[in-house]
């Protein structure tokens, strides 16, 4: 059905190139809503192992948990994002997508294939450059990669 990367269509199309091998997509971090970020943080802390790996805002509104530390495998981020949904449309979910190369270069890929562009890139005190863009059923696909 689909194409190789690389590859060319099955019309004989020249397929679109395989920005995920391009750009080194590895990692996926799961963003969970919370009535209160600084409480969920030292729940997953101090019940269930996480460590804090940084909570930001202004008071606290954003938070990252992680387990793990390579030794035996990836490890397990969880991100926490305060969110009041009093009057305000249900949230449909975000999934942090991790880029190993030219996050700018992958924004740009996007924007000429016509994808909704919700965030630009932007570098965050967390140490992390990231963009978000929406999928078509709503839900927002933020990548993001190190900061050098």
């Amino acid at each position: 059905m689909g194409a190789k990367a690389g590859g060319r269509g099955e019309a004989g199309e020249s397929a679109a190139p395989d920005l995920g091998t391009l750009h080194q997509f590895h990692g996926v971090q799961p963003v969970l809503p919370v009535s209160d970020v600084t409480r969920a943080a030292r729940w997953f802390r101090d019940v269930l192992g996480f460590e804090l790996d940084f909570i930001a805002g202004e008071p606290p509104s954003y938070a990252r948990v992680k387990k793990g530390d390579r030794s035996y495998g990836d490890p397990v981020y969880l991100r926490l994002w305060q969110c009041n949904t009093r009057g305000t449309a249900p949230w449909r979910g975000e999934i942090v997508i991790h880029v190993g190369q030219d996050i700018d270069g992958l924004h740009a890929a996007y924007v000429k294939r016509g994808v909704t562009v919700i965030e630009p890139p932007v570098s965050q005190p967390w140490g992390l450059r990231e963009f978000a863009i929406r999928e078509p059923d709503g839900h927002v696909l933020r990548f993001c990669g190190y900061l050098p």
